[in-house]
């Protein structure tokens, strides 16, 4: 019994763990960053490239990549094509764009 209790305790642990040692982030962790201004709000992000960021947004994801955190954002535009941007979260510059069909 105490064997089966050891096993669940040190299970929930390494989920906890793997879950805050991963390269993506959550809700939490992302508004917590944003409330620090430590990055940009998708908002702001949407606001900044009006043009560039027009369609259905089809993905985010929040991530972190060599130190830096990353948007990445992919758009479906109106003539059917998939837009994908890798976007630096704190400056809100653009460092990848990828057209695709």
């Amino acid at each position: 019994m105490k064997m089966k209790w050891l096993f669940l305790a040190w299970a929930v642990g390494t989920i906890s763990v793997n879950a805050l040692a991963g390269d993506e982030f959550v809700t939490s962790q992302i508004r917590e960053l944003v409330k620090q201004g430590k990055i940009l709000s998708l908002d702001a992000i949407l606001a900044k490239y009006p043009q560039d960021m027009a369609g259905r947004l089809l993905d985010l994801e929040v991530e972190s990549e060599h130190g830096q955190v990353i948007y990445e954002l992919e758009f479906l535009r109106q003539n059917g094509d998939v837009v994908e941007f890798v976007i630096d979260a704190a400056s809100g510059e653009i460092l990848e764009q990828e057209n695709g069909n």
